[in-house]
């Protein structure tokens, strides 16, 4: 890098570093949002895929093969299993009942290589990431160079990153992950390879119910409609299987936007002189639409989800709901960060203590006790008095022994409403009034309750 006299950082540009909160909303908003798709979002993304595959060398899928679906769940499995067909016309004498690893990584991965990996590398990173990096190397000594594009990062990127990356994450590749191995499990757990023989698949039918019910899935897909639809299309374990692997031919859509905060203010904001023109298409599909499936002979479009809620920890959460929905009814319910099952939400009455207590993943057993409220369930572990105030807004120190996890301290104490609430303590409280203190973070000596007359 030159030692040349910088000509770009924002010691001489301060107008630039104040604009950065700003960009950086701007940006958590677009990965936030929930506004349907309309025809025109939809006739910008038919052109931003032509320029996208036109600026990696390749050639576009046509009009009709460039879908719009209503749920990153569609986008997967259809992709899967399109790409699954498209590999069997390919290979006439390939059999989908024997199916082996390394046909499905090339109908996922190697025969769309160049369509996804170039389209992506040409039009984003080598157009822009490089040719930002180019400019500003060439504009400024390194210790400007690292100041700036650290600063950037940091501003704009990571901030727009942290503020999304837990419900977005959780709303698309690890749900839909998950329901595609859900559907393939399922569809072997009672049958064999012989899925699209009749007898079997009813088989495969019953099992993947059972599963399902006893599973109690996080998210609202009915699994048995994609095991049927795979085997309706003659494809079997090896659709489904596709559809699992489809994580390698995504692009995150709106859901990237920490990305493209960080292009986008170079190339608004700092107005580097670089050609933008083929990171432009992709820019375009950010802002225009969701999550999306990139094959070489067709393009899959998923729109914004209808609800997406976090807390403020921006972690995915809803007590009344789905956290996250699309307007084909496909919802994911989280409690605080913690997948739940659907029934916990929408049929509150369901869940009780003694579920609760025995439920085996501790994680949710804990937001099923946070969901029922500490009091009841203190209740019905029988807690023991470790110590008692006379004032009970100090309230009691209890011990319980919770299953699998060991013995845990809780402070129940009265607010001034005379309604009761129980809150988890670290071990090593030792008095109701230094429990009541530490919630306040403060220590037991320096606390003063307020006296209340």
């Amino acid at each position: 890098m030159s030692k040349t006299k910088n000509k770009y950082s924002f010691d001489d540009h301060p107008e630039h570093k104040v604009q950065l909160s700003i960009w950086r909303d701007k940006w958590i908003a677009n990965a936030m949002s929930t506004k349907a798709m309309d025809e025109n979002d939809r006739a910008i993304c038919r052109k931003a895929v032509k320029g996208l595959y036109e600026a990696a060398g390749k050639e576009c899928p046509p009009d009709h093969r460039i879908v719009f679906v209503s749920s990153p769940f569609i986008a997967r499995f259809a992709g899967g299993f399109a790409a699954a067909i498209w590999y069997m016309r390919k290979n006439k004498n390939f059999k989908p009942y024997a199916a082996t690893d390394d046909a499905t990584y090339a109908a996922t991965y190697a025969a769309t290589d160049d369509a996804t990996l170039t389209a992506t590398d040409d039009a984003t990173l080598t157009a822009t990431d490089d040719a930002t990096r180019a400019a500003t190397d060439a504009a400024t000594d390194a210790a400007i160079y690292a100041a700036t594009y650290d600063a950037t990062r940091t501003a704009i990127y990571a901030a727009t990153d942290d503020a999304t990356r837990t419900a977005i994450y959780a709303a698309t590749d690890d749900a839909t992950r998950t329901a595609t191995y859900d559907a393939i499990y399922a569809a072997t757990d009672a049958a064999t390879d012989a899925a699209t023989d009749a007898a079997i698949y009813a088989a495969t039918d019953d099992a993947t119910r059972a599963a399902t019910e006893q599973k109690k899935n996080w998210f609202s897909l009915d699994i048995n409609i994609m095991v049927s639809l795979s085997t309706k299309l003659g494809l079997g374990k090896f659709g489904l299987s596709c559809a699992v692997e489809a994580n390698k031919l995504y692009q995150g859509g709106n859901f990237w936007s920490a990305w493209d905060s960080f292009l986008t203010f170079f190339r608004y904001i700092a107005e580097l002189p670089i050609d933008y023109s083929r990171y432009d298409h992709w820019e375009k599909l950010s802002q225009h639409s969701s999550w999306r499936i990139i094959h070489e002979k067709f393009c899959i479009i998923s729109d914004r989800p209808e609800i997406l809620k976090v807390d403020e920890q921006k972690r995915p959460h809803n007590e009344s709901g789905p956290f996250c929905k699309w307007r084909d009814g496909i919802g994911l319910y989280a409690w605080h960060g913690v997948r739940i099952p659907q029934e916990w939400i929408e049929n509150k009455e369901s869940l009780t203590p003694e579920i609760a207590l025995k439920w085996e993943n501790l994680e949710q057993r804990r937001a099923a006790c946070e969901m029922l409220g500490w009091v009841n369930i203190l209740d019905k572990l029988k807690a023991k008095v470790i110590d008692k105030d006379d004032d009970p807004q100090i309230g009691t120190l209890l011990e319980v022994d919770l299953p699998d996890s060991g013995k845990e301290r809780f402070l129940r104490v009265k607010c001034g409403t005379g309604r009761d609430f129980a809150l988890a303590m670290p071990k090593h409280i030792k008095s109701a009034l230094e429990g009541n203190a530490w919630s306040y973070g403060l220590d037991a000596i320096n606390f003063k309750p307020e006296i209340r007359t």
